[in-house]
């Protein structure tokens, strides 16, 4: 079953729900069963006849009297019947299967690679913690970057997980539980385990950058901050998927600085720039060798691959550029529509990551933060995005569960993940979209929830009844 029509399926059963608590019907379905309230009628309730005694005289007979038989009437109840169903819970139970009925026309990719057709997105997600990336160009919103599977994915970036390639290890030597957020077997991990070592000790063979430069890797020449410099050797490419030969080799200051420029080159099997220390290694497969499907390379769910779009790469500041074609070759750049399915893994002694061992970033590398800094820096706003505002991503199906708020500081959330949610007022099981509703968003899709007045709210998808969250404001 695909995870739209999963989740389908559960919309569905949740409208099913809530049109039998309304006496409703749904569309072609069997109708939902009508509970009548039986008639309560009071009991006929008839006065005694009452007899006045008969007289008699000694020596005559007195006629005799007899009062007249009284009948009270009979007395019925008014019939008492329950009120009809509630027409805010009829109006949201045909709100909420309106939105099933849209959701299904919804135009999904057919593929990992490609984007949903019809959507008019704007700047919105993190890139590394989403499933689409947008930015805004001076020709518009245009999206940059695609990571992972259609669907939920597992990702692995909570700290308090044992995510990190040392985790991994920890936990597969342990014999421990396992936990559930991993998705892995006892089997699966130890595969996992074997294929991340046999990666480090080719890291190993390379940990000095002369080493990269004589075994024909070449260097992008720019430094990311949190990601280090990437040297790749370009006939690898066409090689397919081996965890013991990445493609690329990532490369930092060894002195733990950013620099503001070009990092440097190799020449002659030798490396020419500022001393570099191996932090982690990088994977690149090309659609045309292992097709638009996200790709089945490390064992497990962990390893959420990603492609770049509309990137402007190796211009004079050594840094990359989201601009259009026409700057990015004015500027001196590299432009690439696409680059194929990319994925790092830091398993470099001295730069374990906490936010996973497949994290597209590191907090170990330049500039050092806590992890949880890292998502907040990578989150991607418009020129439009108002001052204040706060954003919260919807992806991975999932809202932020908790959002604190001021009294008029309006929350933005922006959905990022591969199919359409809605964040409407109430929960599942008490919907209140009159309160608010944002309608179906599709990916790319912003919509503003106001807080003009103090409180704590509940919001929950119309689609996905799992999702939910509170908003605290004020």
């Amino acid at each position: 079953m695909t995870p739209r029509s999963s989740a389908l399926l559960v919309a569905s059963a949740l409208l099913a729900s809530l049109l039998a608590s309304c006496g409703g019907t749904g569309d072609g379905a069997t109708a939902t069963p009508t509970t009548a309230t039986p008639t309560t009628t009071a009991p006929t309730t008839t006065a005694p006849t009452t007899a006045a005694p008969t007289t008699t005289a000694p020596t005559t007979t007195a006629p005799t009297t007899t009062a007249p038989t009284t009948t009270a009437p009979t007395t019925t109840a008014p019939t008492t019947t329950t009120e009809g169903p509630d027409p805010d819970q009829v109006r949201d139970a045909a709100t909420l299967r309106a939105y099933v009925a849209e959701a299904a026309s919804f135009s999904q990719a057919d593929a990992a690679w490609l984007l949903p057709g019809g959507i008019d997105p704007a700047a919105g997600g993190a890139p590394g913690m989403t499933r689409y990336v947008f930015r805004e160009t001076s020709a518009g919103v245009v999206p940059t970057l695609v990571e992972g599977p259609i669907g939920r994915q597992v990702r692995c970036q909570d700290p308090d997980l044992p995510c990190s390639y040392l985790d991994l290890i920890a936990l597969q030597t342990s014999v421990g539980p396992i936990p559930e957020a991993l998705s892995l077997t006892t089997e699966e991990l130890a595969s996992l385990v074997d294929e991340l070592d046999t990666l480090a000790a080719f890291a190993a063979r390379h940990a000095e950058p002369d080493a990269a430069c004589a075994a024909g890797f070449v260097s992008d020449a720019i430094q990311t901050p949190n990601m280090g410099s990437h040297f790749h050797r370009a006939r690898s490419f066409l090689d397919g998927f081996d965890p013991g030969a990445p493609e690329i080799l990532i490369y930092a200051p060894s002195d733990g600085s950013l620099v503001n420029g070009p990092l440097g080159y190799c020449a002659d099997g030798q490396w020419v720039g500022p001393d570099l220390s191996l932090v982690g290694t990088a994977f690149l497969l090309p659609p045309d060798v292992v097709g638009i499907e996200h790709p089945a390379g490390f064992t497990g769910d962990l390893d959420n691959w990603h492609s770049h779009f509309n990137l402007c790469r190796g211009n004079a500041r050594g840094r990359d550029a989201f601009v259009t074609r026409a700057e990015c070759v004015a500027a001196g750049g590299n432009w690439f529509d696409a680059i194929g399915w990319m994925l790092h893994a830091w398993v470099a002694p001295g730069f374990d990551s906490q936010l996973g061992v497949f994290s597209m970033w590191n907090p170990t590398i330049a500039p050092v933060v806590a992890p949880d800094v890292v998502r907040a820096a990578r989150q991607i706003q418009g020129s439009d995005f108002p001052d204040g505002a706060r954003q919260s991503l919807i992806t991975n199906f999932a809202f932020d569960r908790t959002l604190v708020v001021d009294v008029g500081q309006s929350v933005y959330f922006n959905n990022v993940d591969s199919v359409p949610h809605t964040v409407s007022a109430g929960t599942p099981d008490d919907p209140d979209l009159a309160s608010f509703d944002s309608g179906l968003l599709s990916p790319g899709d912003n919509w503003e929830l106001p807080t003009s007045e103090a409180g704590t709210f509940s919001l929950f998808c119309a689609l996905h009844p799992d999702m939910t969250a509170t908003v605290v404001v004020g």
